[in-house]
């Protein structure tokens, strides 16, 4: 078929020219696919890669522990990228737009202490809504020359750690500043695909300069009295059951030298399994650092899986490392104790009050020694000494050596501890 039969086809079907339209149309768009198909890609054996980018080239690195980091630029680029290994399952796509070629250095942490930042900066103020750091994965991006524009694309894929259901902002930092500064990004969607992303762009960047690049999670703030009561409520039960904030060490000692009934179900894990692994421990560290978090906290915080924190949260339980109360509609977690001692005092301990706030103290820190005591109370060592012999003879506390301090621990073995 030549061109004056095309041409007379079409006078006889006015539609024929809508479906020469529509077929350009496809052919368009499937060459921009195939064009993104074709990008070269870099399997990354390992968490860091050093690359050089020609203008007009798109790149896709794959990383260890399912990280995608695609590129593409208009100028040459040097690339240095790094990826923390506890990063998981992560994607990102930078689009550079610049005149003069850039040296680009890319690291990535879970969190802004890891990169050595000191004071936390905080977060954004914005009326009525409140930010979260549900992410944890943080971008600090350097140049050796300034950069024109910046744009930046998640897609919001729950396989990425984005809740499609969620809504996102882009936030940037710089060491100089004291707070996160959101950026205005923009979700789209693929009509074709209805694959959603999240886009921001950057500009005019300066050399020699740490950004720190992050997703924040945005929410309305609630004005329901019902929140002011579940956090007094929270904060009652802490108090209630006497959940304090010791050190970790010192509260694997309290548990490795405690007596207490364990069924561990279908769990064939040694103590020193469960209390050895990374994730357990990270748990371990946010319940005593903040007795009464709840689960969903727990989920943004460690940046596991919903069912992956379940997993351990049921092992922490079993092994009565943790413990847990329903408030509201939320599960807040606690540091396990098998009882409150002092709602059992007897009536030689209620004789002598410094006895029993000494004995209350050892309590709520366990492994503390006679100096801090002393200091507390600010009386003579030698009357400390005086009650904290009395607690001995009554079996009620022990002493174990470490390095030239004798540290003081609750005997919850004795029968004081263990009185209906």
């Amino acid at each position: 078929m030549n061109l004056s039969d095309i041409i007379r086809l079409g006078k006889k079907n006015r539609h024929f020219y809508v479906v020469i339209l529509l077929l350009l149309i496809f052919f368009i768009e499937s060459s921009l696919s195939l064009s993104n198909v074709n990008a070269r890609k870099e399997k990354v054996n390992g968490f860091s890669t050093l690359d050089s980018i020609k203008p007009k080239e798109r790149v896709l690195y794959e990383f260890m522990n399912n990280n995608t980091f695609e590129i593409s630029t208009d100028t040459y680029i040097d690339l240095y990228i790094e990826y923390e290994n506890s990063i998981s399952y992560r994607q990102t796509y930078f689009i550079i737009n610049n005149s003069l070629p850039v040296s680009l250095n890319i690291s990535t942490k879970s969190n802004l202490q890891n990169f050595g930042v000191i004071q936390s900066p905080q977060k954004p103020q914005r009326a009525n809504y409140q930010f979260q750091f549900g992410y944890n994965c943080i971008f600090r991006i350097r140049m050796n020359t300034s950069l024109s524009n910046l744009t930046i694309r998640y897609k919001k894929n729950q396989l990425y750690n984005i809740n499609p259901g969620t809504t996102y902002s882009l936030a940037i930092f710089e060491s100089n500043q004291d707070s996160w500064k959101l950026i205005n990004t923009i979700e789209r969607t693929n009509v074709t695909t209805s694959e959603k992303t999240l886009e921001s762009s950057l500009s005019n960047l300066q050399q020699d300069t740490d950004y720190f690049i992050t997703l924040l999670e945005v929410g309305i703030i609630q004005t329901d009295w019902t929140w002011l009561v579940i956090t007094i409520v929270i904060i009652a039960v802490g108090i209630a059951s006497l959940v304090v904030l010791i050190s970790k060490k010192d509260y694997f000692q309290y548990l490795r030298t405690r007596t207490v009934p364990i069924e561990k179900g279908a769990h064939r894990l040694s103590l020193d399994d469960v209390l050895e692994n990374e994730n357990r421990n990270k748990i371990i560290e946010l319940i005593l650092t903040e007795p009464g978090i709840h689960f969903n906290e727990l989920l943004r915080r460690t940046g596991l899986a919903a069912g992956n924190l379940v997993w351990h949260l049921d092992i922490l339980q079993t092994y009565k490392i943790i413990g847990k109360k329903r408030i509201g509609n939320f599960i807040a977690y606690f540091p396990y104790y098998q009882k409150n001692p002092i709602s059992n005092v007897n009536l030689k301990l209620q004789k002598s009050k410094l006895t029993l706030e000494i004995l209350e103290m050892i309590e709520k820190r366990p492994g503390i020694w006679n100096n801090l005591i002393t200091k507390k109370f600010k009386v003579d060592h030698k009357t400390i000494q005086y009650h904290l012999n009395k607690l001995i003879d009554l079996g009620l506390i022990k002493l174990e050596k470490e390095g030239r301090k004798k540290k003081i621990y609750p005997n919850f073995e004795s029968d004081y501890f263990n009185q209906e």
